[in-house]
């Protein structure tokens, strides 16, 4: 069967994404790890626990997360009152408040990691081990391209 032409391919791949994106659901899988503990406030933790242990100014988490700054200090807001998170004043610039997890913020990181990997094994239990390697390489690779479609979004928007 001869390969399929490049747009129809990406065209294919641009329909298949917010379905799979819907089926993960994650969100609705970490409710089972903190009840009420949203995707985004995850993703926060997570990228938070990523940052050296000073903690990450809010500009730099906003970036990561691809939010705004407000957007962001919504989020860090939710996760200061629930005892997640913490925000630290910046050693040498008064301006600028550094976040980062609390113990009990970098425990739910880990939790959550270890409940995600064990759903994941129990998925994949029933694929032969070949097409699992293939699976984690192709997984591989996608995570890569999107790292090109970030930089492509932002050469596109600072040319614009």
């Amino acid at each position: 069967m001869p390969a399929r032409p490049l747009v129809e391919q990406a065209a294919r791949i641009v329909d298949l994404l917010p379905i799979i994106i819907k089926n993960l659901r994650i969100g609705r899988l970490l409710d089972n790890v903190r009840p009420g503990l949203s995707l985004s406030q995850a993703l926060a933790l997570l990228a938070m626990e990523r940052t050296n242990a000073e903690g990450a100014p809010m500009r730099e988490l906003a970036d990561e997360l691809g939010v705004t700054v407000p957007t962001t200090t919504g989020l860090i807001d939710r996760l200061v009152r629930e005892g997640l998170a913490q925000r630290r004043p910046h050693p040498t610039d008064r301006r600028v408040v550094l976040v980062l997890p609390t113990a009990e913020g970098r425990a739910v990181v880990r939790r959550s990691a270890t409940y995600l990997t064990e759903v994941m094994a129990a998925v994949l239990s029933d694929v032969d081990e070949g097409e699992r390697e293939s699976l984690v390489r192709a997984v591989e690779r996608v995570h890569d391209l999107s790292g090109r479609i970030q930089d492509e979004q932002r050469r596109i928007a600072s040319s614009a």
